[in-house]
């Protein structure tokens, strides 16, 4: 009977270890220079956020569809923990890569720059 519940608990510790991969850049490129909306932040949010932040049902309640929008999901902070949550990423395909991310940082940095 002990062995029984060894087993179980050794099966049950087992089962509920997981590991979840997030992939790192080794080397992440901060930008250095003036990150704007325009150059930088708009093709990201086009490439991988506006086809579900955009149009009369956005998931989640978020448009992102104009720099008035992303900036004010920026500056409340939604933004920029949903595209670094690294369980429940977005986009949901898995987390942008931390050099992608990292321009938003800039972009806060920098006053959010519109061109």
């Amino acid at each position: 009977m002990k062995k029984i519940i060894r087993t179980s608990i050794l099966m049950i510790l087992i089962c509920s270890c997981s590991e979840s991969y997030i992939p790192i850049e080794e080397t992440t490129q901060i930008p250095t220079g003036p990150v704007s909306y325009q150059t930088d932040i708009s093709p990201i949010i086009t490439s991988r956020c506006i086809n579900c932040h955009s149009g009369n049902a956005p998931q989640g309640g978020l448009l992102l569809q104009t720099y008035d929008q992303v900036r004010n999901a920026t500056e409340n902070g939604i933004l920029i923990q949903r595209i670094n949550d690294p369980a429940d990423p977005m986009p949901a395909t898995g987390l942008m890569p931390a050099s992608t991310r990292a321009l938003f940082d800039q972009w806060v940095a920098n006053g959010y720059l519109e061109n």
